[in-house]
């Protein structure tokens, strides 16, 4: 092959292409990806929500898992961790709207953070294991990992907007964001 015909340029415009495609897509998909285990963030919820006045004085705890078909898995790995805890039902993000009113909290699955804006008209607690869903206000509660060890993270001005609020002891040890 001619490494200087227009035929060879535009099989390298492809290559390239292709590979600066794959290599985001990789990346997008990686970053999603929660960085505290489920059977972790199942065993530290209950005791964070022991912190909250508006869901600690329920006599039943009921939540919602907002999942999709690419974390179904990991829905019912959070599921099975809680039973016994917290009463969790599984539902997917048309079905949030319709059945919000009868939770407590909602723990969102990555990539379906966009639908939490209904916890803040709805004023329920929103809670996912995706750091920067936290950090941009998206929402209210999540667990995340530093200098490798599972932190609490808490944006504030998002669990306001829920009218919600978690006590000085549990606000000291997490991660808080404005």
């Amino acid at each position: 092959m001619n490494l200087k015909s227009p035929h060879f340029s535009v099989f390298l415009i492809k290559i390239f292409i292709f590979l600066f495609i794959s290599l985001n897509s990789v990346s997008f998909c990686y970053s999603q990806n929660m960085p505290v285990p489920e059977n972790i963030q199942a065993a530290l919820l209950p005791k964070v929500l022991k912190f909250s006045p508006e869901i600690s004085s329920k006599e039943k705890i009921t939540m919602l898992i907002v999942y999709d078909k690419n974390s179904e898995s990991s829905k019912d790995q959070i599921k099975s961790e809680l039973d016994g805890f917290i009463v969790v039902k599984g539902i997917l993000k048309s079905e949030l709207e319709k059945n919000i009113s009868e939770c407590n909290l909602v723990y969102f699955m990555p990539g379906l953070q966009e639908e939490a804006i209904l916890c803040k008209k709805y004023k329920v607690l929103s809670v996912t294991g995706i750091s920067a869903y936290v950090e941009r206000g998206e929402v209210s509660l999540g667990f995340g990992v530093r200098n490798n060890k599972p932190k609490i993270l808490v944006n504030l001005k998002s669990l306001e907007n829920e009218g919600q609020s978690l006590s000085s002891e549990v606000l000291r040890i997490s991660i808080i964001f404005k």
